[in-house]
Parts: structure tokens; C-alpha cells; sequence
């Protein structure tokens, strides 16, 4: 039986739970299915078919420690899904701007290096934001993601000052539709539209982070068909065969901006659709054993 590794972290070293379900969908197409810790010395990972990287929730953390490993599986002729290039090109949320030029519409961005200098207060009154998020270049599940605004920017600027010695820093203006009527996340398996989200933050005052971890929540629903078309042209706009994708955005007057493009480790609310788990199983299935 051909095998998949499913890479993991350590801190989740059998999948999330949603992850899972992909295990017995890739049985029923005579795949087996591992979960391995990607950063586990004891992983031999020329044993497997290829490596579909999931559950890699510390990959920020370690970015290059985690962008090496990719590399060396490419060296040994280990298959990946999603693909290597595409891996390092997401890992860096510069690849905004990169879409921003290919004419994708995303949330508007102030774009600030590491060991830089940036005055907050001055910066959030020149691009006229009364409220604004600061969040590092490389992150995910909201890591180092704060709320600012023209009120308090003068006593944030230390924070700020801190995140700039530690790596580059985006700025972007509060999308209250985060809020009301929350964020979609639009899933792309095997290149086409799967299955969709709608995510809302946490009851908690002011709180506008929709992960679980800060008490989010997600609803399965059908997105217009407007948004759908939209996020169509932001996978269009992707380099690369991708296996899975997750487009984050919020609707304004009708269409959609994006928010993040999710091309590493997503959750992908496999859960949340019931054919979802078989058709990421059949997209991952198709390029194990293509015809």
C-alpha cells in the first residue's frame, strides 16, 4: 500500500481532530495515511509517497527551521503538497503585495522592516485609520496580532518599537465586517471550490480574532456568488499545482477583499462539509497515482 505522511507539529503529534478525517477518506482509495512530526529525527521520509503538510502549527515560529526542512525533502525527491515553492512564497505575508499586483483586491497595507522606524500615530493619521491592526510578516492564528488606534497609537509605539527589532510588520485598518457580518473562509481543494465558512470573533468586548483559541466560531454557509468569483481570481493569480487552499476575506460592497491566502497549514473544516474529507483525499490521490 502506497503511504502519505501527514506532517504534523509536536504538539499535536495524531492530527487535530479534523485533520483525521482524512485518514480513513484516503483507505477508501487504498492509501494509507501517517501523521509525522515534521521536525522528528526519527521520520524517515523517503519511505513515503509524498508529504502533505497540515498540522505544522508552530511552522512561524521557526520559519526558517521549517522552510529548510521543505528543502531537504525537495533535495531527496520527496513529494509535497503543498508544493516547495509555493510553501516558501506564503510563508511571508509580502505575498500580498504580490497579489495586490496581480490586480487581487486586499485589505489596505502599510508595509514596515525589521530594524525600521515608524512613527504609529503619525502613520495611522497619514493613511486616515481610526482603528488599525499590527501584526508580524510571518504569523498565523492571529501570533503577535494587536489592536491599535489614533487614540492610543502614542502609548503602542513600544510595542511596535518591539516588534520591529524582532522581524517586518504590516499595519492594516480595522475591517469591522471581521465583526458583522464576520470573515469567509472559502476552501479550494484540488483547485476548485469545496466548501465555505462564515467566522465570527468571540463574545468578548472589542475582540475581533475569530480562531478558537479566542473563542471564534464558524458556521458552514454558501458564499454569494460574487465572492466566490473573486476568490476563483485569487487562486488564478497562485503560482504553483496546489493541492488545498483557504481564501480569507471580508465582504465590502459586494465583492470580496482578501484578508490572507492560507497555502501551509490551514484548518480546512473538513468537518463542517461532508464530502469534503473525499475530495481533498481524491485531489491528494490523483497526484499519488495519476492515470
Amino acid at each position: 500500500m502506497k503511504r502519505i505522511a501527514l506532517a504534523t507539529s509536536a504538539k499535536l503529534p495524531t492530527l487535530n481532530d479534523d485533520d483525521r478525517l482524512l485518514i480513513p477518506a484516503l483507505a477508501e482509495l487504498g492509501l494509507g495515511a501517517v501523521p509525522a512530526v515534521w521536525d522528528s529525527p526519527d521520520v524517515c521520509w523517503e519511505e513515503f509517497q509524498g508529504v502533505l503538510v497540515r498540522s505544522c502549527w508552530d511552522y512561524h515560529h521557526r520559519l526558517e527551521e521549517f522552510l529548510a526542512w521543505v528543502s531537504r525533502l525537495e533535495r531527496a525527491g520527496v513529494r509535497v503538497w503543498n508544493p516547495p515553492a509555493v510553501l516558501r512564497w506564503n510563508g511571508h505575508k509580502s505575498y500580498l503585495r504580490d497579489l495586490a499586483a496581480r490586480g487581487v483586491s486586499i485589505v489596505p497595507t502599510r508595509w514596515l522592516e525589521r530594524g525600521g522606524q515608524a512613527d504609529l500615530a503619525r502613520l495611522l493619521r497619514d493613511a486616515r485609520w481610526r482603528d488599525a491592526v499590527v501584526k508580524p510578516a510571518v504569523s498565523a492564528s492571529a501570533h503577535g496580532t494587536w489592536r491599535t488606534s489614533g487614540e492610543t497609537a502614542a502609548v503602542d509605539q513600544r510595542r511596535l518599537d518591539e516588534q520591529l527589532r524582532a522581524g517586518d510588520v504590516m499595519v492594516q485598518p480595522f475591517m469591522p465586517e471581521v465583526v458583522e457580518p464576520g470573515e469567509w473562509s472559502i476552501v479550494f481543494l484540488g483547485g476548485r471550490v469545496s466548501h465555505a465558512v462564515l467566522k465570527r470573533p468571540g463574545a468578548g468586548a472589542g475582540d475581533y480574532r475569530v480562531q478558537w483559541e479566542f473563542g471564534g466560531s464558524a458556521a458552514a454557509m454558501a458564499p454569494p456568488d460574487t465572492l466566490l468569483a473573486d476568490a476563483e481570481a485569487v487562486m488564478a493569480a497562485v503560482p504553483g499545482d496546489l493541492v488545498y487552499a483557504r481564501v480569507d476575506g471580508v465582504e465590502r460592497d459586494g465583492r470580496l477583499i482578501l484578508m490572507e491566502l492560507e497555502l501551509i497549514e490551514p484548518h480546512l473544516f473538513l468537518a463542517w462539509d461532508a464530502g469534503a474529507s473525499g475530495r481533498l483525499a481524491a485531489a491528494l490521490g490523483a497526484r499519488v497515482t495519476p492515470p
